[in-house]
């Protein structure tokens, strides 16, 4: 009868799983990179706004993973997510809202037409006090 040694499996089984999570952040690592790289002519625009801009020294990052998602653009700070697209994806809203973060969606024409507008409403969200704060 052979002797397993169930420390020796279960220490292996945990260095697996280390090593697949770590592989995954490596891979969401590099598509946000990647994403950023080519992000759109719309998310450019924004990204543009919120570097030059004064917003109360509000500092936002681009590409940034909140749960299993990667927001457009994540103020960690007021714990504000700025999206760009032109649909709502329900889903992760509110994955997102349920992590804590207001989530606030833009469309990519209403970017590209009048960013001033956009600037205006993100300054607005930026001034409103977050959920954690009321």
């Amino acid at each position: 009868m052979a002797v397993v040694d169930t420390d020796r499996i279960v220490a292996s089984a945990a260095k697996g799983s280390e090593r697949k999570r770590w592989r995954t952040l490596q891979k969401r690592i590099e598509r946000a990179r990647d994403l950023r790289r080519t992000g759109n002519h719309a998310e450019q625009a924004m990204w543009e706004l919120l570097c030059t801009r004064p917003l109360g020294g509000a500092r936002f990052r681009r590409m940034q993973p909140i749960g299993s998602y990667l927001a457009a653009f994540v103020c960690t700070t007021r714990k504000l997510v700025i999206e760009i697209d032109g649909e709502d994806d329900a889903g992760r809203t509110q994955s997102m809202q349920q992590l804590g973060w207001r989530v606030a969606r833009f469309a990519a024409k209403d970017v590209l037409d009048d960013p001033e507008e956009a600037w205006q409403e993100i300054f607005r969200l930026l001034r409103a006090p977050s959920s954690s704060e009321a």
